[in-house]
């Protein structure tokens, strides 16, 4: 990596509890950036969001490059360490989003609808693809994907950390082309409120990754109602 920028967030909204958590982590090689968004209300959702956060945190720390396996091992640790602290079984789940990036190779994983955009010299080449009934009807041509934040299931989720025997979907590493690469993690409260299009421009003409998220944060403010959701995100932006 030549230069590298990062950045992160997390705002309450217009809630009485800010149940998300998330951080960015340099060990050693690798950058490793963590979201999760927590649910079920009562607080028990903020515990959960943090437990994902610093137990997904870790997978990395050592300096070696995580696979596939190690990836998915961290985040069934995750799942365990919730679930050994369950009030019972409506309470303390997450969504989670995790991104390890060391040289020209990066790897990812998420559970639930916290996602991860990434851009490479200005266009978007790759995204997560929500557990959750609306990308469900994506997949069945029933909807579009930018249809997904006005469907009335938007909430429903059919996969979370804090549940039995959950797997997260773990992308295989990326090889980065040479050029300007950008990442984004970040909670539904976040994204909801913005376009793919719009994530990108804002790539295409800020060079900071606080410039790029802060930009995209104002926008999300000129749109967000009285009620609206923790929103947090982590941007990652790098020349390869």
């Amino acid at each position: 990596m030549k230069r590298v920028s990062t950045y992160g967030y997390t705002n309450i909204g217009g809630r009485k509890e800010n149940e998300d958590a998330g951080g960015i982590y340099i060990y050693k090689k690798n950058l490793v950036a963590v979201v999760a968004d927590g649910l079920g209300g009562q607080g028990d959702g903020k515990a959960a969001s943090k437990i994902a956060v610093r137990s997904l945190s870790r997978c990395g720390a050592q300096g070696d490059f995580p696979d596939e396996g190690t990836v998915s091992e961290s985040f069934v640790e995750a799942n365990r360490e919730i679930l050994k602290q369950q009030k019972n079984s409506f309470h303390m789940k997450t969504t989670a989003v995790y991104l390890c990036i060391q040289g020209d190779t990066a790897i990812w994983g998420h559970i639930g609808d916290s996602r991860l955009y990434h851009f490479w010299n200005g266009e978007l080449c790759d995204y997560t693809l929500d557990h959750s009934i609306p990308q469900v009807d994506v997949a069945l041509g029933k909807i579009r994907r930018e249809e997904i934040p006005s469907h009335p299931r938007r909430s429903s989720l059919l996969r979370a950390l804090g549940c039995e025997d959950e797997e997260a979907q773990v992308h295989p590493p990326v090889k980065l082309k040479k050029g300007r690469h950008g990442f984004v993690l970040c909670t539904d409260g976040f994204w909801e409120y913005l376009t793919d299009q719009e994530i990108q421009d804002a790539f295409c003409c800020y060079a900071s990754a606080e410039a790029w998220i802060q930009r995209l944060f104002r926008i999300i403010r000129s749109r967000q109602g009285a009620d609206n959701d923790n929103n947090t995100a982590a941007a990652v932006i790098l020349e390869v």
